[in-house]
């Protein structure tokens, strides 16, 4: 793994390059990097969260996370980036994964029949230790 000052860095930019419409604050804990966005995944939004999470696996992230934690709503614009990025990550040989999203955004995952699709867990520790039990 990179060493923690180009993590930081790492992590910086893509803060950066998230902007200020859809707020995500990114950490990691060993390999798996976990994105926790704030607000709603809509059609003014999903662009930066689709741009944060390309950027986080060009730079090599396999293992991602969504904590949809302070996720309000998601639209079908949304829904596209997750795909999108579960495609990516497929082909790099990587997942994504969601944790603890509340009854509304279940609604959404559960209506929009993702939950077939992805994994969700009830909090970041029960997602990170799927990982680790592979």
């Amino acid at each position: 793994m990179a060493s923690p000052d180009i993590e930081t860095d790492l992590i910086y930019t893509l803060k950066k390059e998230a902007g200020s419409a859809l707020p995500i604050d990114i950490w990691y804990e060993g390999e798996i990097w976990i994105f926790h966005p704030i607000g709603s995944i809509d059609t003014t939004t999903s662009s930066d969260l689709e741009g944060t999470l390309m950027e986080g696996i060009n730079q090599g992230m396999r293992w991602i996370i969504l904590d949809l934690s302070d996720v309000r709503y998601i639209s079908s614009a949304g829904i596209r980036v997750f795909i999108a990025a579960a495609k990516t990550l497929k082909e790099k040989k990587g997942e994504l994964r969601f944790s603890t999203p509340n009854r509304n955004v279940s609604d959404i995952l559960r209506l929009s029949g993702l939950l077939k699709i992805f994994k969700v867990y009830p909090d970041n520790a029960a997602a990170i230790r799927s990982f680790t039990a592979k």
